[in-house]
């Protein structure tokens, strides 16, 4: 062999191994770079390079990031004047920056090595951006617009209507109010999330007042009126009839509504104006306070079935009533007896109650609808009568013997039925219907008898200033 082929063949040995060499070099760096335990180079995460980062490194540094995200707000809620900023930790869900990080991880890490390799390269040139998306969570949200509801929200005024005895009524108009739309502030703060804007809106809507002027202007019509006598000379009473009325008077009972005397008339308590008058407990008469609001309870009750409106509740005395009829009377106790009846009209009803002189009146206004067509009357039936017990006898020793004083009257005790009467115009019997039954106790007669002697007296003499002998004054003997 030459010289010359001796060297072309340690050339070409030489350039082998160089070649082999920049190959295995080439094929390990590939294997370096694709199998690197790190982001590719190029990849970002709102526009943050994270490439060559492990992992952990990589939200390490997005998350330090985020403490500035933390403490700026990034969004200002507003109503004209009122203004709320809210920062990330009021109203987001958590973001989905690991899922992100895992993704990023995961690129340029499919195919053959070789195609997984000019990827990376090729990101170096053209870097690939991925967002972490920030979505609202609701429940939050919800809690923040929860808490601007006092600033913002305000109730509707309805309108009112008054009316005095003999005079016409006076109606003051009702004020709109707003209430925050909650589901439609949520999506606007989405939007201007996903718009990047700075500002979102509250949504309010307007509530209608439950009752406005033109609602009232129909009421005005008397559908029916009942009265009832009371002795104004019984200031206590009276007081409690005064204080019960004027808290029922001016009521309007929207339609279908329950109308409650007890909700109505406050608890009875010398706080609330009520004074100690007699009442009815377990068939006796004994003070309490708040004596005699059954007669307010009753005299409503008679303007409800003139009215043919629905009695949703409402218990007899256990006595029967001097200022009404057997199985008209209704009472009312603490809250566990109540006067209820439904406004069954498809318009707002109102009470009107006044008391004159010894009198007390409750008239029911309404629609032109509800004036009864008919003329309406019941009649009070008795179906069995119970007689008192015995008179009950007590021993008054401050009376003297042979003398007796009723305390408390004897009253029959009876079971009542009452009809709904209907006439027509000509005052022809339409319609009979059963109403109610009532049972009344009677009532034991309290007489007192006295038991005091009278004081035995005897003759004496006495001797005048002329020593003439008196006998005829009479001296008390002492024991």
């Amino acid at each position: 062999m030459s010289k010359k082929s001796k060297v072309f063949i340690w050339i070409i040995a030489t350039l082998s191994v160089v070649v082999i060499g920049l190959l295995f070099y080439q094929f390990n760096d590939i294997l370096s770079v694709v199998n690197s335990d790190k982001i590719y180079t190029g990849i970002t995460i709102n526009n943050i390079e994270i490439g060559d980062l492990t992992k952990k490194e990589a939200f390490e540094k997005l998350l330090e990031r985020d403490k500035e995200i933390f403490s700026t707000p990034i969004l200002n809620l507003y109503y004209k004047n009122v203004n709320k900023d809210l920062y990330y930790d009021d109203i987001m869900a958590d973001n989905n920056l690991e899922e992100l990080i895992a993704k990023a991880f995961n690129i340029g890490r499919e195919g053959t090595v070789i195609d997984r390799y000019i990827g990376v390269k090729k990101m170096v040139k053209n870097p690939q951006n991925l967002e972490i998306v920030y979505t609202p969570d609701k429940e939050k949200v919800f809690k923040v617009i929860e808490s601007m509801k006092k600033e913002i929200e305000i109730n509707p005024t309805n309108a009112t209507m008054q009316k005095s005895k003999g005079t016409s009524f006076v109606i003051k108009a009702g004020i709109d109010g707003t209430i925050i739309n909650s589901d439609k502030t949520f999506e606007d703060i989405k939007t201007a999330l996903d718009e990047k804007e700075t500002k979102a809106k509250v949504y309010v809507d307007v509530v209608k007042p439950e009752f406005t002027s033109k609602d009232l202007e129909k009421i005005q019509t008397q559908i029916a009126t009942f009265s009832t006598n009371f002795n104004k000379n019984d200031i206590s009473r009276s007081t409690n009839l005064q204080v019960a009325t004027s808290l029922i008077n001016g009521s309007i009972v929207k339609a279908g509504e329950i109308f409650s005397v007890n909700n109505t008339i406050k608890e009875r308590t010398e706080a609330n104006g009520y004074k100690t008058a007699h009442v009815i407990v377990n068939g006796e008469y004994v003070d309490g306070i708040g004596g005699g609001i059954c007669q307010v309870a009753t005299t409503l009750y008679n303007a409800v079935l003139l009215a043919e409106l629905k009695v949703v509740e409402r218990r007899n005395h256990s006595l029967t009533s001097a200022y009404v009829k057997p199985g008209r009377d209704a009472t009312v106790s603490g809250s566990y007896l109540d006067f209820k009846f439904k406004n069954t009209t498809d318009k707002p009803i109102y009470l009107e109650g006044y008391i004159s002189g010894g009198t007390i009146n409750y008239t029911i206004y309404g629609g032109l609808d509800f004036v009864p067509k008919n003329k309406i009357d019941f009649e009070s039936v008795v179906i069995k009568r119970i007689p008192p017990p015995p008179e009950k006898i007590v021993e008054d020793p401050t009376m003297e013997i042979g003398k007796r004083k009723v305390k408390e009257k004897s009253k029959e005790g009876m079971v009542v039925k009452l009809y709904k009467l209907t006439y027509d115009a000509n005052n022809v019997l339409l319609k009979r219907e059963y109403v109610s039954q009532s049972t009344y106790k009677p009532m034991q007669a309290e007489v007192l008898v006295g038991t005091k002697k009278p004081i035995a007296v005897t003759a004496a003499t006495t001797v005048q200033e002329d020593n003439t002998i008196d006998t005829n004054v009479v001296q008390p003997i002492t024991r």
